[in-house]
């Protein structure tokens, strides 16, 4: 007997070609969107990046999503999984939305730039303290 099969997402996808840019590993990657919702996208694009690794995504959400004018939003995702294209030159990537951030109208070279400052600051990319180091930082700021 065949039944099929349950839908998982908390939220409706909406199948959506959309320009994109991720922003994963210090690169900024072409990609476009197949579908997205509130809580996920899947997109395509030429490079891979990896599970699990945070990435921000960039586009500009048309009317039929923001219910208003089309607006650029910065996307901060989770990959949770990449698949490889049967023609070899593109990747599936499969990401959970942390965070939709709102973003003033720019082009893509602010953009970049933008997200670029951005992630400089972001902890991620920081090494992890040894405990020894991070002790030791804690009685310099008297903690």
């Amino acid at each position: 007997m065949n039944s099929p099969r349950a839908e998982k997402r908390s939220s409706p996808r909406k199948n959506l070609k959309i320009p994109a840019k991720v922003h994963a590993e210090g690169n900024g990657i072409d990609a476009e969107t197949l579908n997205l919702s509130q809580s996920g996208i899947f997109l395509e694009c030429a490079t891979r990046v990896s599970a699990g690794s945070a990435v921000d995504i960039v586009m500009i959400l048309p009317k039929e999503i923001t219910g208003e004018a089309a607006k650029w939003v910065c996307c901060h995702a989770t990959v949770q999984r990449v698949e490889d294209k049967t023609d070899g030159n593109r990747y599936g990537v499969a990401a959970a939305v942390d965070r939709i951030q709102a973003m003033p109208e720019l082009s893509w070279p602010q953009v970049d730039r933008r997200i670029t400052e951005r992630r400089k600051g972001d902890r991620r990319e920081f090494p992890r303290l040894k405990a020894q180091d991070r002790r030791s930082r804690d009685r310099r700021r008297g903690k």
